[in-house]
């Protein structure tokens, strides 16, 4: 709940630096749209209640039965991962300053345009 909270928090920062949030909840639809209602966060939290997806990103903890180990994924536009933080214990979670910092180091690979004085350097070589 308080990394959600956090993410809502974040999420300004993120329509504004053309970046998404979604979560994935083991809850029912039902709930986590009262989740979202209850946090004003806007984006969206995917539901898993079927735990159908758990087995196959080998989310589900070894050592007791039927729980789930948290996980932050942070992935490039095409969804490949780029990082994923271990959520099982509260200090392996990804802050929101891990995010930004996550979130800048792809720009800065992905975006051609992300450093504009290389940028004008190259045009003027041509």
């Amino acid at each position: 709940m308080a990394q959600l909270r956090l993410l809502t928090e974040l999420e300004k920062e993120c329509r504004v630096a053309y970046s998404k949030i979604v979560a994935i909840s083991i809850d029912s639809p039902e709930v986590n749209g009262a989740l979202r209602n209850g946090l004003g966060a806007q984006f969206p939290i995917l539901s898993d209640a079927e735990r159908a997806y758990q087995d196959e990103l080998t989310l589900r903890e070894p050592s007791r039965r039927g729980n789930y180990i948290p996980c932050d994924f942070v992935l490039y536009p095409d969804l490949t991962i780029y990082k994923i933080y271990n959520g099982y214990y509260f200090w392996g979670r990804a802050t929101t300053e891990d995010l930004r910092q996550d979130f800048r180091a792809i720009s800065m690979e992905i975006r051609k345009d992300w450093d504009p004085w290389s940028l004008a350097a190259e045009v003027l070589q041509r």
